[in-house]
C-alpha cells in the first residue's frame, strides 16, 4: 500500500491551522461576540440564544456547504474539507472557555467576561486584536495545505478560482453581511464595528498567509544602455536578466527594458550600479510576494 506523504503533510497543517482557529474563536471572539462573520459568527448566535455548543453549530452549517466544494473542487478536496471541518467542530469546542477554566494552570489566566465565557484577556481590544491574528493564521495554513474548514471558506474559494478576488477579498465580501445580522440580533451596533475589526484583521492575515512577506523586489529598467546595466548584474549582484523590447512615447525610439528579480537588500546594488551606467534610466521597483526557481525558492 503506497503512503501518500503529500496528502499527510497536508493534513497536518490542516489541523494545525484548525488549533489555531480553535483558540482564537473561544478564547478570544466568541467570549466578545465578535467572530469576524462566517460560520463562525453564525455559531456565537446558536451559542448565546440557544445555548449551543459552538464547535456542533459549525458542523451543522459546514454539511450542505460542504457538499457544494465536493461538486466544485473534486473528492481530494472533499476528504481534506472533512478533516477541516471535523478537527475546527473538535478543537473549538475542546478550546471552549467553560473547559478551559477547569485546567488549573489556566485558571489565573481566565477572565470572566459574562455568564457563559472567559478570555485570555479582560481588554475587548486587546483579546479582538489577538483572536482575529490567531483566527486570520489558522485559516491560511488550511488555505495554504490545499483544505477548507468548510464555511465561508467554500464561497471564498469559488471567488478565487472564478473571478480571481484573494481570499481575504473574498471573506471581506460575504462576511459583512453576517457581521451585520450579529448586531441586529444583539441589538448591539458596537458589534458590528467589533466585528468589521476583526474581519479585516483577520483577512488580511489570512493573505499574509498565503503570499508571504514581501522579500523580493521586482526592478524593471528602461534604459538605452541595456548591455552593461544587465552585464553589472549578473557579475555583481549574481542575478539573471530578462530583456523585453519597447517603443518610447514621445521619442518613438526603440527601448529595450531589463527586467530582474533581487532580494531587497540588493536594492541599494542596483542603484549604484544605474548610477554609474546611466544616471538617466528610469526605474520601477515592485513588491514580489512570493519567487521561485534559480536562485531562489525551489518549485
Amino acid at each position: 500500500m503506497k503512503i501518500n506523504f503529500g496528502f499527510i503533510k497536508d493534513a497536518i497543517g490542516i489541523i494545525i491551522g484548525t488549533i489555531l482557529c480553535g483558540i482564537g474563536f473561544s478564547l478570544f471572539l466568541i467570549p466578545y461576540k465578535s467572530s469576524p462573520g462566517g460560520v463562525g459568527g453564525i455559531a456565537q448566535i446558536f451559542y448565546y440564544l440557544f445555548q449551543f455548543p459552538a464547535g456542533i453549530s459549525m458542523l451543522m452549517i459546514n454539511i450542505p456547504l460542504f457538499i457544494v466544494g465536493l461538486i466544485a473542487f473534486g473528492k481530494q478536496f472533499g476528504i481534506k474539507t472533512i478533516v477541516g471541518m471535523f478537527s475546527l467542530t473538535f478543537f473549538t469546542d475542546f478550546f471552549s472557555s467553560r473547559n478551559m477554566i477547569k485546567v488549573f494552570f489556566l485558571r489565573d489566566y481566565l477572565f470572566k467576561i459574562n455568564d457563559r465565557a472567559w478570555s485570555l484577556s479582560n481588554e475587548p481590544f486587546l483579546a479582538i486584536m489577538a483572536g482575529s491574528v490567531i483566527v486570520g493564521a489558522g485559516f491560511g495554513l488550511v488555505i495554504k495545505f490545499n483544505g477548507s474548514t468548510g464555511g465561508t471558506d467554500i464561497p471564498a474559494l469559488l471567488m478565487r478560482k472564478y473571478f480571481g478576488f484573494t481570499i481575504g477579498n473574498s471573506y471581506l465580501i460575504i462576511d459583512t453581511f453576517i457581521i451585520f445580522v450579529i448586531g441586529t440580533i444583539f441589538k448591539n451596533p458596537n458589534l458590528f464595528f467589533w466585528g468589521l475589526l476583526s474581519l479585516v484583521v483577520s483577512s488580511k492575515i489570512c493573505d499574509l498567509v498565503l503570499e508571504g512577506f514581501s522579500y523580493s523586489k521586482g526592478v524593471m529598467i528602461v534604459t538605452d544602455k541595456s548591455t552593461p546595466v544587465r552585464k553589472s548584474i549578473m557579475t555583481e549582484l549574481h542575478r539573471g536578466c530578462t530583456i523585453f523590447y519597447g517603443k518610447g512615447s514621445f521619442s518613438e525610439s526603440k527601448k529595450e527594458i531589463v527586467y530582474t528579480v533581487i532580494n531587497r537588500r540588493e536594492i541599494p546594488k542596483v542603484k549604484s550600479i544605474l548610477k554609474n551606467i546611466d544616471t538617466k534610466a528610469f526605474v520601477t521597483i515592485s513588491d514580489v510576494h512570493e519567487t521561485l526557481g534559480t536562485g531562489f525558492k525551489k518549485l
